[in-house]
């Protein structure tokens, strides 16, 4: 993907990527829902995962000029969203947390692409809400459907209010149910009936053996638009999966119990893929290649023997220093502009080029890969440096 596609897509989507892990997980909102709706459990994974937030298009703070109803007339195409945040940040091996109508947007994307995916987690899933007797009850009738759609048509607003407080069911929380209204009157009308048709509408129990991917079910224990009957009935039919019957009620358990439905997917999901830890970068002392790792402040921490032999430095001289002390001028605004900014973004950045500045002052010419490392608590971006041989190193400038 190229990088102004990229840029488009995190822009498109108003993807927001936190948290100091280097697994990606990301997290998928329901019906008429942005990324604020995962502000309950989100924060709670950020030590010990990259957090991806993203609204489909159409919902939340998205570009709504990319919407178009050919690409979003099936769940297909908000699949194709969730695989394009990914590819922007080239992610793979990601967590995919989805509620509601998302569980089966998850599932569709895993299944075109199943490397992009370690586990998907399905808060409230179902595969179809229509009833098909005597095989199957989703659970509405195709007339109670159909009369909801006609609402949405006849009253822009009205609607928001007769389904929020069935959704949320949790009078406790009336505050819950007072957002969740909110948002689905924020999104735009037209745009709300067209994605309420297509998850109302959609049948993908055929989807559901072809699931590759190993999946957490968590169902709530009372759930008006997707009963435990209907979280049972993912499990039973999809490879790999587990199922969780929480005893959260409603259909939104992460706003109305985000504990619970936290403390579920930390007891399903394997431990997290932590970075090296600090001590792991001493065997990049003799490799020779050039080793560089700093701060988000852009403070040296530490620079092998390679890359000191490189610069005729000795680490007392780096220790500390700010990276910009070791490069030219045009490769210190190309850091500032796209190396940097490119590691925070999406966690790393390969293959680039850019000259170091020796302490005679001529320029080194390499190649850099880097990566942004969680190391004991703090994120450090870690650089593997190469000669570039393809390029002729400067001489030092004479008086």
């Amino acid at each position: 993907m190229q990088q102004d596609v990229k840029a488009n897509v995190l822009l498109r989507n108003n993807v927001k990527v936190t948290g100091h892990g280097t697994q990606a997980m990301i997290f998928a909102a329901g019906f008429g829902c942005d990324q604020n709706m995962w502000r309950f459990v989100a924060p709670s994974f950020a030590d010990d995962y990259r957090i991806v937030l993203f609204d489909y298009v159409g919902a939340g703070q998205s570009d709504l000029s990319a919407y178009t109803s050919e690409r979003y007339a099936s769940l297909d195409g908000y699949a194709q969203d969730v695989l394009d945040v990914l590819a922007a940040l080239d992610i793979r091996r990601a967590i995919f947390i989805g509620h509601s109508v998302s569980g089966m947007i998850g599932l569709l994307a895993s299944i075109r692409e199943p490397e992009r995916f370690e586990r998907l987690v399905m808060v409230g899933p179902s595969p179809c809400y229509l009833n098909h007797p005597p095989d199957y009850m989703g659970g509405f009738e195709q007339s109670a459907l159909i009369g909801l759609l006609a609402m949405m048509e006849k009253n822009d607003l009205g609607w928001a209010g007769f389904l929020a407080p069935t959704i949320m069911s949790h009078e406790a929380r009336p505050e819950l149910t007072e957002e969740l209204q909110e948002s689905f009157c924020a999104t735009d009308p037209a745009i709300a009936r067209n994605f309420a048709a297509v998850t109302f509408f959609s049948d993908n129990r055929a989807d559901l053996p072809q699931a590759t991917v190993p999946a957490l079910v968590l169902q709530a224990r009372e759930d008006a638009i997707a009963s435990p009957a209907i979280g049972e009935y993912v499990h039973q039919h999809m490879p790999r999966s587990t199922y969780k019957l929480m005893s959260a009620t409603g259909h939104c358990p992460h706003m109305s119990h985000p504990s619970e439905v936290i403390r579920a997917i930390r007891e399903y999901l394997p431990c997290p893929a932590y970075a090296p830890v600090a001590s792991s970068a001493g065997s990049l002392y003799s490799l020779p290649c050039g080793f560089l790792a700093f701060t988000m402040e852009g403070k040296i921490t530490t620079a092998n023997d390679k890359l000191q032999q490189w610069l005729g430095y000795s680490p007392d001289d780096l220790q500390g220093r700010s990276v910009d002390f070791i490069l030219t001028d045009a490769s210190r605004l190309f850091f500032q502009m796209y190396l940097f900014p490119m590691v925070r973004l999406q966690g790393k950045a390969e293959n680039l080029r850019l000259s170091l500045l020796t302490r005679d002052g001529s320029e080194l010419p390499v190649r850099v890969n880097g990566t942004c490392q969680n190391v004991q608590g703090q994120l450090i971006v870690e650089c593997v440096m190469l000669e570039d041989t393809a390029i002729e190193r400067e001489p030092r400038p004479t008086a």
